[in-house]
């Protein structure tokens, strides 16, 4: 049961009560690598050993998980940010929303693409796993499944995914009549195998799968009768007790995995009620996925109340006083608070100015912690829908 409660409830990132999403899903997460080389991000980081080495790596280096965790690690590290701009006479790029809004949604995207696979690993899972007792793979195998070197899609680590589930049932079926266990599979094992695959394959042509559209895998989500079981955005239809959230900050085929090997009790469970197994096609397990590993995104609900405070104890207010008087705007007249998306886009083309104004004044850069930053923009919503 262990299993079935590390799966059983999907959660989209919230305390208490499951409400709408208010940031927007991306249709291509990818697109945010556009911003990352216009702005100038690469000048300084790398992305997979691609870019500047002023800073770290941004694909190798794991501090940042939803989108105000990754907002409190850029803003605590501004100062030093702006003192490279100045070395460097760059200047500080300015972005929109809807810029922040794919920058952020490409690098929270980065983890999702998961490690590289090891062929000799993968070759050794496949009989270990017992794959071979019913698929043919350079010759050798069984004759009970599709031969392995001939299906190219399967080289792909999110077609063999989608095959895997879609062959789920049959699966089990033979599992019974030969008396072998479910194979379990980590992550990791899924890369190694895809990885062995690619190589394996005799065809000419190479299969790739889009990286998946989140807001259309939302959709699925529905389509597909996930939500019969599993929470996502909006109101459950059930909810199971005493069940615990999965890590979200996983890559793909981790995610996969974890499906993977819940698969057996979902099959169970779907049978007592009547449930159709789904089935995809296309590039639809893509998609489903990548929604779901867009649920961290998501952050959970600030306390207003708090975030008052911390608008006080942080300096906030001696710049920017409720009706107007202080240096800077006062923030109860910007619109538009919709979204952290918004708060972090101002914070940011502010903290330059920003930083100049507290130097002459002797004091601290005011860091924020994740949990301030929800508080923070709580506060902030608050006062701006007055």
């Amino acid at each position: 049961m262990q299993s079935l409660r590390l799966w059983m409830v999907i959660v989209l990132i919230v305390t208490g009560s499951v409400s709408a999403q208010e940031i927007k899903l991306p249709q291509n997460p990818l697109e945010g690598r556009i911003v990352f080389e216009e702005k100038k991000c690469i000048e300084c980081h790398a992305i997979g050993g691609f870019g500047g080495t002023v800073g770290p790596d941004l694909s190798r280096q794991q501090f940042f998980g939803s989108a105000l965790e990754l907002a409190s690690v850029i803003w605590n590290h501004a100062p030093q940010m702006n003192r490279k701009f100045r070395q460097l006479r760059m200047n500080r790029p300015q972005l929109t929303g809807e810029e922040m809004l794919d920058l952020f949604g490409f690098l929270y995207y980065l983890r999702y693409l998961g490690e590289p696979g090891g062929v000799a690993k993968g070759k050794r899972l496949l009989e270990a796993k017992g794959c071979v007792q019913c698929h043919t793979v350079a010759g050798k195998g069984g004759t009970v499944g599709p031969d392995l070197e001939n299906v190219q899609r399967y080289a792909a680590p999110l077609f063999l995914i989608q095959a895997m589930w879609n062959h789920g049932p049959a699966m089990q079926e033979q599992l019974k009549i030969s008396g072998m266990k479910f194979p379990v599979l980590t992550g990791q094992d899924i890369a190694d195998i895809a990885a062995y695959l690619r190589q394996a394959t005799t065809g000419s042509t190479e299969m790739r799968m889009s990286p998946g559209n989140p807001a259309k895998g939302k959709s699925l989500f529905e389509e597909k009768h996930c939500s019969n079981c599993h929470l996502g955005e909006g109101k459950p239809k059930r909810v199971e007790p005493g069940l615990i959230r999965i890590d979200l900050k996983k890559g793909v085929t981790e995610v996969a995995s974890t499906m993977w090997n819940h698969g057996s009790l979902m099959m169970e469970r779907m049978k007592r009620e009547s449930i159709e197994w789904p089935h995809f096609e296309e590039n639809e397990m893509a998609d489903l996925i990548a929604y779901i590993y867009f649920l961290g995104f998501e952050d959970k609900p600030g306390d207003d109340r708090r975030g008052e405070s911390v608008f006080r104890k942080k300096g906030c207010v001696d710049c920017h006083k409720v009706a107007g008087g202080g240096r800077g705007p006062d923030l109860s007249s910007i619109k538009r608070f919709d979204s952290p998306i918004r708060m972090i886009q101002l914070m940011w083309n502010h903290a330059s100015e920003m930083e100049d104004l507290l130097i002459t004044q002797n004091k601290k850069w005011p860091g924020l912690s994740t949990y301030e930053m929800r508080d923070l923009y709580a506060y902030l919503k608050r006062v701006t829908q007055k």
